[in-house]
């Protein structure tokens, strides 16, 4: 039996071909995307590792120059150490003409030539004071003068210390180097760090040495006691690359969910691909039980069929996906992609998930049609070959299961929304889909109908035609449109929420964050005076409101925070009206006011440094600090406690980028334990999620367009194989071989075209359910849901199914008459 049943594999290869390309496409996007993630890892490692490769132990986390010059004696008198250096960085400001402001870091050169990793790619090493060597990247060439400040170094009585000029005098390969990664990178001798730095800069040091590492390592660890972190060279790299690596995990996981729906959509279409063709089979299996076949004999030979495509097919998906990470890298490195790409890591857990992946799909997609395929009666042998039509009422089992899964999938979403739980709105929507799903063959062959009364007319006999042949097997039907619509309402699900979320993120970022940057303290002192007129200095900055601070006694003794603003100065910075107090006014949230026992209009009583205030209560936005006017602030002894900014409007990503990085200069400049927040740093991280997000849903809409379209195309050759004596008459008939492709076609369209639309729905009704139950209702702006977008997906999945059905179409015209009669 196993012969015959690897002689009837090879003898139905060409049959199997959609069902392969189905599973490779899908076991290819898993591969793919796991090696890119270790690939990522490994090369961001490797570069790392550059500057520790000739470092046999490294001790880290040395703020203190003293200790780390203390610690570096301690450490060369290490038997077995050969050479050591004190690598000191700090953050860094660079200004320099024609280039406008860099923010980076410097780094002092070792010594040492063994441990001195940098790479010349033009100039020489910096030699004295006042000397610079710069990244390859940064733009500066050699002999520009520029103006280097080292990052919250305070200057001492007497010295320059935090700033001064510098000759750019080498430029540093950093080709294919993490270090691109931390902005600008400035290389100087050590003396000329600890004279901008001061305090400010962190030290590292590395040792080289004879012998085994750990050995080294060890010694190291023994002689300098418990309190220091002594890793070798390698356990360093790894660990700095953790840091340029955080958020690695995370793109891979939301990558890989999205292969596990082309996955899902690709096992939709192997199911269908065996449904059918074992139905195309009929005669061949009926015979097979004639000649003494048993029922587990046939269940046996199509499991061991379907295994041998899922080998076949995964083990090419394997070498796809590690040839797609492998294009992927070679981009990276040719668009110089900031992320270094250089080392392919392919895995064993890749290869193995993704062989595990395509052959479990394969086999279990094909345990339902070969139950199937037992209950062929011998006698099936003599019917004819075409497949009957099929009864296009559901089983009630399937239809309560399914209207089950519908009302209470919508009813968890419809609960989530309302309690603004993302996580109960997500699982309401995956059990709404599912109902969706299973009651497909309930809803796609009455949709089929409905849409195709628009081809009838227009096409006439043929259009109608079409639509009876769609209609007249509703499995056949209704599964091919299952394998499109769960793709394309997981697309439209993404790309509606990204849509919203765009437009409902600002808003929500600005009732949290009303202003674009503030500056808070965290010292009893508060900020300094001089520090707005500085901020306002800066060119993005329009305007600056300072705000005093006090911890007052509110009502019944609770300790409340309130801040002192000015209605004008604090009203220009404000992206969003605050209700903000007159003199004699407090302006509190409606959960302060809830706590406090108050309410708006009445008088609430406040106590500092022995003044009390009686204030009127006004009702402010939900989440604001509490506040007063300026002068009842300094009545109650409040200290210059934050600064509100607003910057220009309009402003590019770099732009508002920049306006932060100086900001945060100044401000560590004069108030170095000061905090900079606001909603310009929190727009940039959603800007750069979103971006990536959409660059995921164009791939997965790429992929699972092209499944469903693999799994359309096999449906329609099959149904060919199987109609090809209705074909033939239609032709004796007088249909000519246009008007034959026609009625293909346009069954695949019509096919094609409700599934596209189907899923743009549910999916339009998931995210814009997922958006709000994470920002609320209030938040929505219909405006925002991209209907163009969401046209031209159902419109891709028409021009699909025309991609889909051209060659099966084709191909059933290109019989004639007596042929397909003779089948």
């Amino acid at each position: 039996m196993l012969r015959l049943t690897l002689a009837q594999a090879r003898a139905n290869a060409a049959r199997y071909v959609a069902s392969g390309s189905a599973i490779l496409i899908a076991v290819a996007f898993v591969v793919a995307t796991l090696v890119l993630g270790s690939t990522t890892s490994a090369s961001v490692t490797n570069s790392l590792a550059g500057q520790y490769r000739t470092s046999a132990v490294v001790v880290d986390g040395l703020a203190d120059a003293g200790q780390a010059a203390e610690t570096a004696e301690r450490v060369a008198a290490v038997p077995g150490v050969r050479a050591v250096t004190v690598d000191g960085q700090a953050p860094v400001k660079v200004a320099a003409a024609g280039h406008g402001k860099l923010f980076g870091t410097v780094t002092s050169l070792a010594e040492a030539p063994d441990l001195r990793w940098q790479r010349l790619a033009e100039g020489r090493f910096p030699a004295a004071s006042g000397e610079i060597a710069v990244g390859s990247d940064s733009g500066l060439s050699l002999g520009d003068t520029v103006a280097v400040t080292v990052r919250g170094a305070r200057a001492d009585e007497g010295t320059e210390a935090g700033t001064g000029t510098a000759t750019v005098v080498g430029e540093i390969d950093l080709a294919g180097s993490a270090e691109r990664l931390g902005g600008v990178a400035v290389y100087t001798t050590a003396d000329q760090l600890r004279a901008w730095s001061g305090d400010v800069a962190t030290h590292e040091i590395r040792a080289s040495g004879d012998g085994d590492p750990r050995e080294l390592r060890d010694s190291v660890a023994a002689a300098l006691g418990p309190d220091v972190v002594v890793r070798t060279g390698a356990e360093q790299a790894q660990a700095a690359s953790a840091s340029y690596l955080g958020d690695t995990d995370t793109i891979r996981n939301v990558l890989l969910a999205f292969a596990a729906v082309a996955v899902v959509v690709a096992g939709l279409v192997i199911a269908n691909t065996f449904a059918v063709l074992l139905a195309a089979r009929t005669r061949e299996l009926a015979l097979l039980r004639c000649v003494g076949a048993t029922a587990r004999q046939i269940r046996r030979s199509t499991r061991i069929e379907a295994v041998a495509v899922g080998v076949a097919a995964s083990a090419a998906g394997v070498l796809a996906g590690i040839g797609l990470a492998w294009a992927v890298t070679r981009a990276a490195i040719a668009f110089d992609a900031p992320v270094p790409l250089d080392t392919l890591a392919v895995t064993p857990t890749a290869v193995l998930a993704g062989l595990a992946v395509g052959i479990i799909v394969t086999y279990l997609a094909a345990v339902a049609p070969a139950r199937a395929a037992t209950r062929v009666s011998p006698l099936a042998a003599l019917a004819p070959v075409e497949a009957a039509a099929e009864p296009a009422t559901t089983s009630r089992a399937r239809l309560f299961a399914g209207l089950a899964g519908l009302v209470a999938g919508a009813g968890v979403l419809g609960f989530g929304v309302y309690a603004e739980q993302v996580m109960i709105a997500c699982a309401g929507g995956i059990v709404t889909a599912l109902g969706v799903v299973v009651l497909g063959r309930t809803i796609v062959p009455p949709m089929v109908a409905a849409v195709g009364r628009v081809p009838a007319r227009l096409v006439g006999p043929l259009g109608e035609l079409a639509v009876g042949n769609a209609l007249r097997n509703p499995r056949r039907t209704t599964a091919t449109a299952t394998a499109l619509l769960v793709g394309v309402t997981v697309t439209a699900t993404m790309v509606v929420g990204i849509a919203t979320v765009g437009a409902a993120a600002p808003r929500a970022l600005d009732e949290q964050f009303p202003v674009d940057v503030s500056v808070d303290a965290d010292v009893a002192g508060g900020l300094p005076a001089n520090l707005e007129p500085r901020i306002r200095d800066i060119d993005l900055v329009t305007a600056a409101a300072p705000l005093l601070g006090a911890d007052v006694v509110a009502g019944d003794g609770t300790r409340l925070a309130v801040l002192g603003v000015d209605r004008v100065d604090s009203g220009a910075t404000l992206r969003i009206p605050l209700a903000l107090p007159a003199a004699g006014e407090i302006s509190l949230s409606p959960e302060q006011a809830r706590v406090l026992g108050t309410a708006a209009g009445d008088t609430l009583d406040v106590e500092n440094a022995g003044v009390r205030r009686s204030l009127s209560v006004v009702t402010g936005q939900e989440g604001q600090p509490a506040l007063v006017d300026r002068v009842d602030a300094l009545a109650l002894a409040a200290v210059p406690q934050s600064l509100w900014i607003r910057l220009a409007d309009g402003l590019s990503d770099r732009d508002l980028v920049a306006a932060q990085n100086e900001i945060t200069s100044v401000a560590e400049e004069f108030a170095p334990t000061a905090e900079v927040g606001g909603a310009v740093s929190m727009r940039a991280a959603i800007d750069s999620v979103l971006d990536v997000l959409l660059v995921v849903v164009i791939g997965l809409l790429s992929v699972a367009v092209l499944i469903a379209l693999i799994g359309v195309g096999n449906t329609m050759a099959l149904s060919v194989i199987e109609r090809r004596r209705e074909s033939g008459l239609l032709r004796s008939l007088g249909v000519t071989r246009s008007g034959l492709r026609s009625v293909l076609i346009c069954e695949a369209v019509l096919v094609a075209v409700v599934a596209s639309a189907l899923g743009v729905v549910l999916g339009s009704v998931l995210g814009v359910a997922g958006t709000a139950s994470v920002f609320g209702l209030d938040s929505l702006d219909p405006g925002s849901v991209p209907w163009l977008q969401l046209a031209l997906i159902v419109l891709v999945g028409g021009v699909a199914g025309v991609i889909a059905a051209a060659a099966p179409a084709r191909s059933a015209a290109r019989a004639t008459p007596v042929e397909a009669l003779a089948v």
